[in-house]
């Protein structure tokens, strides 16, 4: 389905289709409290736009998403340097998603942290959302072939992060192929 959703129906049938991936997309990049928020948001801006739909509508409400959970990341930087400066001794912070946690315990995420943020959003676009490439450029505001050149290079970073992380560790933590003899 794609184009307006002039009919309350039909975007509440939206929503219910939809409301869980996108809450999914949020909470990968922001804490669960804030995912919710964001979450709410999300559908209001889409409410609000619901006749600038064009295509697929999972890809359009992630494009609202990634702006939302931007938005809500440089609130949440504003607020955590303002705690900052108030008790220097206390950082602000919440709870990690799920997700976050399960990528911290496997070192996955601290490799992708590393990653400047515009390649770390390309490699979830298509990892963890399951987009593809038209979607995910449509996510990203670019053109197809735009976004294939910023997944290569995502993909050649992510690579060569992974190297370097092999390379700290020790000898026993390696896979059994990667172990010297």
């Amino acid at each position: 389905m794609s184009g307006p959703m002039d009919d309350p129906g039909r975007f509440e049938e939206v929503y219910r289709r939809t409301y869980l991936p996108v809450l999914r997309f949020l909470r990968r990049r922001l804490p669960p409290a804030a995912a919710e928020d964001a979450a709410a948001e999300v559908f209001l801006a889409a409410w609000r736009n619901r006749n600038e739909l064009r295509g697929g509508e999972l890809p359009w409400l992630y494009g609202i998403a990634r702006r939302v959970a931007a938005n809500a990341v440089r609130a949440r930087d504003r607020a955590d340097r303002l705690d900052d400066r108030i008790r220097a001794d206390h950082e602000a912070g919440a709870e990690p998603a799920a997700e976050e946690e399960v990528l911290r315990r496997l070192g996955a995420r601290g490799v992708l942290d590393r990653l400047p943020e515009r390649e770390q959003e390309v490699l979830l676009l298509v990892a963890w959302d399951g987009l593809g490439v038209r979607d995910a450029a449509k996510v990203m505001g670019c053109g197809v072939g735009a976004f294939k050149v910023r997944l290569h290079r995502a993909r050649r970073l992510l690579e060569a992060a992974v190297a370097a992380d092999e390379a700290r560790l020790p000898d026993d933590r390696l896979p059994v192929e990667g172990r010297t003899r």
